[in-house]
């Protein structure tokens, strides 16, 4: 059964969020997890994005967080000048989540597949702690910010025969990194490589597993 998604909006940014099964927020805290979707489910219509796998979160314990982008504008990262106004208003989003008594302030993380890998590894580096962990799936990066990573929680997803978002970045940041950076490459895979990632169920307990330092005060909000 698919999860029941509920639109809210923050700073004009539209998202959906999915609750977990018993949701109960006067006793207990909940991980969240974000996604930040491709390229071609940009738009207005708050439904193209929750597509390549987002449903499987909702199966899962957590509060699933959805934003999508503007049509004309991106997630940011090496591909798009590094930082844009959706990139901000997706990190102030997670300050303010933060804030609700409902949310495990230590265990919000962050995926994302093509667009959104991209833009997720830019928010990973100009957003020290903002996120207990990252699953960029056939995303790509500078190189030369690959030792910036170094110690960071991430999880990274690519198909070996990836012909629209190369891999090569990726494959440095594997041979240079040490745990807890990991890297799962699909061999025989395109760019599609979200299915496998969300396949993998060794990837769940991992995610939820990690944690962060957080200093934002908790606040009085429910989601």
């Amino acid at each position: 059964m698919a999860p029941t998604w509920h639109l809210a909006h923050h700073d004009g940014l539209p998202y959906r969020f999915t609750l977990p099964d018993g949701y109960d927020p006067a006793h207990r805290r909940y991980p969240v997890v974000l996604t930040l979707h491709g390229s071609a489910e940009r738009g207005d219509d708050t439904q193209a994005h929750l597509t390549n796998g987002v449903d499987a979160l909702g199966a899962l314990p957590v509060i699933a967080v959805a934003p999508q982008c503007p049509r004309e504008d991106t997630f940011g990262g090496s591909w798009y000048g590094g930082a844009s106004a959706t990139q901000a208003k997706v990190a102030s989003l997670v300050r303010e989540l933060a804030t609700r008594r409902s949310v495990d302030r230590e265990r919000i993380s962050v995926i994302g597949f093509s667009m959104g890998a991209i833009g997720l590894w830019d928010l990973l580096l100009r957003h020290p702690g903002l996120f207990s962990a990252g699953v960029p799936i056939a995303g790509d990066l500078d190189v030369a910010t690959v030792r910036a990573f170094d110690g960071l929680p991430i999880w990274a997803f690519h198909g070996e025969r990836d012909d629209k978002v190369s891999n090569l970045a990726v494959r440095v940041a594997a041979k240079t990194l040490r745990p807890p950076f990991r890297y799962t490459e699909f061999q025989g895979v395109g760019h599609d490589s979200w299915r496998g990632a969300f396949g993998t169920p060794e990837l769940w307990p991992w995610l939820l597993s990690q944690r962060s330092r957080v200093t934002a005060e908790r606040g009085p909000h429910e989601t």
